[in-house]
């Protein structure tokens, strides 16, 4: 019964406007919700907030990370004020704010210098569609699920010549408009997506298929690498070349500026005292104009 309602709760989701990426996320959390209850033998229209503490601290003892658990109990929230809207349960278990972890505040997980050339060297090795689209994510700070569904059609190109990607669904099912920051993969673009048919995926590759590269990048380089961390250098990267912090936050696709000021504990001192240096860089045919 609770893995049908789980079902019925994420096509209502669906229904909304939630995206692919949210949809997959709840279910993955609510899965850990309905294990847990089958494994203690607890009764969702009974649950209560103690029961929901000790499911917390379960996944707390299971190594998971703070933002995680906090995801996952929001998750278990948004699922039962829907059960209450069905009149599944009479009211909700659920106090998130008393049951929420406290999160640190991580640095951005950026690749350093060294890390780059192995990094480049190894794309050196893979098929070139598969090493364009890693690229890519490096000079546009996209997610890997943006990069894995952006089309030809989604490329713009500007009067100044630069280029720009339309990422028509990123996180929050948002619209925004994203620099291409590296010339040399504008070059490579332009050639590569000529060949490519106007409305299908550009690179061809899945987010499971960047990810299973993205391993693979791990087991041949030694290199703690994921996706996620060429959108990490991207932001340390334009902040500490002087880009202004509320241009890093419209890149990047931050709804709250305080995620991006992040970026900024890493990058070096008196960072908004290089904004000035902006200017130098319109020389190179990087898009930080389309910003300004």
């Amino acid at each position: 019964m609770l893995r049908n309602l789980v079902k019925t709760y994420l096509t209502e989701l669906k229904m909304i406007g939630s995206s692919a990426h949210t949809l997959q996320n709840y279910g993955y959390h609510l899965d850990k919700f309905i294990a847990y209850t089958e494994a203690n033998n607890l009764t969702y229209t009974e649950l209560t907030p103690k029961q929901v503490k000790n499911f917390r601290n379960h996944l707390v003892e299971q190594g998971l990370k703070p933002r995680t658990i906090n995801a996952i109990l929001a998750a278990l929230k948004s699922f039962y004020d829907f059960l209450v809207e069905e009149r599944e349960v009479p009211g909700s278990p659920i106090v998130s704010r008393r049951l929420r972890v406290k999160t640190g505040q991580d640095l951005p997980d950026f690749m350093t210098a060294e890390e780059l050339e192995v990094f480049a060297a190894w794309l050196a090795t893979i098929p070139g569609h598969v090493a364009l689209g890693f690229r890519t994510m490096l000079a546009t700070g996209m997610r890997v699920s943006e990069v894995a569904s952006v089309t030809p059609n989604d490329i713009i190109v500007l009067d100044n010549g630069g280029y720009i990607f339309r990422v028509r669904h990123g996180k929050g099912d948002k619209e925004r408009y994203v620099p291409v920051t590296d010339s040399g993969v504008v070059n490579e673009l332009i050639n590569y997506a000529g060949d490519r048919p106007d409305h299908k995926p550009l690179f061809g590759i899945t987010t499971h298929a960047f990810k299973w590269w993205a391993r693979k990048c791990r087991l041949a380089t030694g290199l703690n690498f994921h996706s996620h961390r060429c959108r990490h250098t991207l932001g340390t990267q334009l902040l500490q070349r002087g880009i202004s912090i509320d241009k890093v936050q419209d890149v990047l696709g931050h709804a709250d500026i305080t995620t991006t000021r992040r970026y900024a504990r890493t990058a070096p001192e008196a960072i908004y005292e290089l904004a000035a240096k902006v200017d130098e860089l319109k020389e190179r045919r990087v898009l930080y104009r389309y910003w300004l």
